[in-house]
């Protein structure tokens, strides 16, 4: 574990720690202040072994569509912060919708919490976790309400969830 003053990624020391690591895992007090557990930050986390030779080429190219999508989620916040969602064009509107599914997909409700929370611990397969960031990356999620993506399993829970 590295700790990183002020949580300042620049901080040369960080910087240079980090150059020598071939996977980090970034903890961020806001997603767990919303709520998102894990409360890892995407787009700060990260491998060097993410390359298509290594993970495969589908699961290359569905991580660098998603860090992409929640990349451009993140520069619009300030926009939505002022101005509000119903500016954005369509698109942009799209793909926040997307990145808010992703990031509610992306929790997961621990085995070890379990006594406190009363909800069971849930397992994910990678191959499942692929195939539901792609199907919300494709907006078949789009009339789903985020909460249904929120603390499950296998994307097909979402949809058990929404009829409930």
């Amino acid at each position: 574990a590295v700790y990183v003053p002020a949580d300042d990624f620049t901080d040369p020391s960080a910087v240079h720690t980090f150059g020598h690591l071939s996977a980090t895992i970034a903890l961020s007090r806001k997603r767990a202040s919303e709520g998102l557990y894990p409360a890892i930050d995407l787009l700060q986390s990260g491998s060097k072994m993410l390359m298509p030779n290594i993970a495969g080429e589908r699961h290359y190219k569905i991580a660098q569509e998603i860090r992409k999508t929640l990349a451009v989620y993140e520069d619009l916040k300030d926009i939505i912060a002022m101005l509000g969602i119903s500016e954005l064009s369509r698109e942009d509107q799209r793909t926040v919708f997307r990145a808010r599914r992703l990031e509610r997909f992306f929790t997961q409700p621990f085995f070890v919490t379990e006594q406190f929370t009363g909800t069971s611990g849930k397992m994910v397969s990678r191959e499942d976790t692929l195939n539901g960031c792609e199907r919300i990356l494709n907006d078949e999620f789009a009339d789903v309400p985020e909460r249904a993506l929120y603390m499950i399993g296998p994307i097909e829970e979402a949809k058990i969830e929404n009829v409930a």
